[in-house]
């Protein structure tokens, strides 16, 4: 086998990334693809990629720099014996893969530098953790594309106390893969609005052109609400890459951020997605599926909720699932112990109730989906089925965290 380009992704281990460089270095070129912290501390002669959720165009850079060879990738605990792995039959091969589960998705491995050269990364979608982008990318890979090879003796997992991929990816590495779309569906469009929300609003509006059944750009519609943060700039660079509509408003609060967007919805139902959560990449064609039975007189149709914790330095914690429930009354709706979603609200009702509620209580900038909940509910009937396709974030930013003591007062007001 010809020379060799090593990266390192996601190494959460100075000690083990040191190792890996003096044992690999006399036998390949090394990238190491690590947060800023970890780089700080190996030596600055190698070269390092900072982790972000946008790797793919740095990534690509430097595959299209390389001449010849091979490139393999190794995640954080692996370990591998190169002068084993460079036994591996590769003439007839272009891509080499291993399974990172049971499961049938498979995370690459091993490849000609020349082939990767013609399947770049995405440069223009943010992603979660980056773990997901591998995942998305080996989706959009032809079948005949990939190549499993037993490599097990060359490739050790698990060293040094470094976990085998992050649990967010273990717990959701099958949502990457293609699954069958509906046939015939209803229309749906996607409404969000942002206020501050910098940091998250890339990977929210990137989920929503990563899914398996695409969304026309005239049906993605993201609204800014005043934000003083960067937000706004950061949205008119988002636009001129994806094509969303988008439309800038003084601050309002999220009721009126988002009443503006009702006019220009055409489609039969439309998802609320707030600017610091994710959709997965199967949520419309899952959702889609669920509309073509809900009750002819259900304003709403909700689900579970997959939640996250977020640390220090960007990083994501899963928490699990929470489960819906089913709600059938107002006293219901007011015990319910966390946000009701994902929303997915008939158009056409949500327009008859004049849109989200803006009530006197705070200028009516909080618990707007209770609001419009409660105003839905007096009409028509609300929908529970159990799927899980939305990813709530919990972080220090959250309004509704920080105001959790107005809650009592709120359900005072609310009629």
């Amino acid at each position: 086998m010809e020379n060799m380009h090593v990266f390192l992704c996601g190494y959460e281990s100075p000690h083990v990334v040191q190792q890996l460089l003096a044992k690999l270095s006399d036998e390949a070129s090394i990238t190491v693809i690590a947060k800023s912290e970890i780089l700080q501390s190996i030596p600055h002669h190698a070269d390092t990629i900072s982790l972000s959720s946008y790797i793919g165009s740095q990534l690509n850079q430097r595959i299209q720099n390389l001449n010849g060879g091979h490139v393999l990738f190794l995640f954080k605990g692996d370990d591998v014996n190169l002068s084993l792995l460079k036994k591996q039959p590769v003439d007839k091969m272009k891509l080499y893969t291993y399974p990172l589960t049971a499961g049938e998705l498979k995370l690459p491995l091993m490849f000609k530098s020349a082939d990767l050269k013609l399947f770049p990364f995405p440069e223009t979608y943010a992603f979660p953790f980056v773990e997901a982008m591998f995942a998305y990318w080996v989706r959009t890979l032809r079948v005949d594309q990939c190549l499993s090879v037993n490599a097990k003796k060359a490739i050790k997992m698990g060293i040094q106390k470094e976990t085998r991929f992050s649990s967010a990816f273990l717990e959701t590495n099958q949502l990457y893969q293609f699954i069958s779309e509906p046939k015939a569906i209803p229309s749906l469009s996607i409404i969000l609005a942002s206020y501050n929300m910098r940091s998250f609003i890339h990977t929210a509006i990137s989920s929503c052109f990563i899914q398996s059944m695409p969304i026309p750009s005239e049906q993605l519609f993201v609204v800014d609400d005043g934000s003083t943060d960067g937000t706004a700039e950061d949205l008119i660079h988002l636009q001129s890459r994806l094509d969303f509509q988008l439309i800038q408003t003084e601050n309002g609060g999220k009721a009126r951020a988002l009443n503006t967007l009702l006019p220009l919805l055409k489609t039969e139902f439309v998802l609320e997605l707030d600017a610091d959560d994710w959709l997965d990449p199967n949520a419309l064609s899952v959702i889609s599926n669920h509309l073509l039975s809900i009750p002819s007189d259900a304003a709403v149709l909700y689900g579970n909720l997959r939640r996250w914790k977020e640390k220090p330095h960007n990083e994501l914690k899963l928490m699990g699932v929470t489960n819906g429930r089913p709600v059938h009354s107002k006293n219901d709706l007011l015990s319910y112990a966390f946000p009701m979603g994902p929303r997915i609200y008939r158009t056409s009702f949500l327009k008859a109730i004049g849109g989200f509620p803006v009530l006197s209580f705070l200028d009516g900038r909080m618990y707007e989906d209770v609001s419009v909940l409660s105003a839905l509910m007096k009409q028509y009937s609300v929908c529970y089925r159990d799927f899980t396709v939305y990813n709530v974030r919990d972080h220090v930013k959250s309004i509704t965290k920080k105001n959790h003591s107005n809650w009592s007062d709120f359900i005072k007001n609310l009629d």
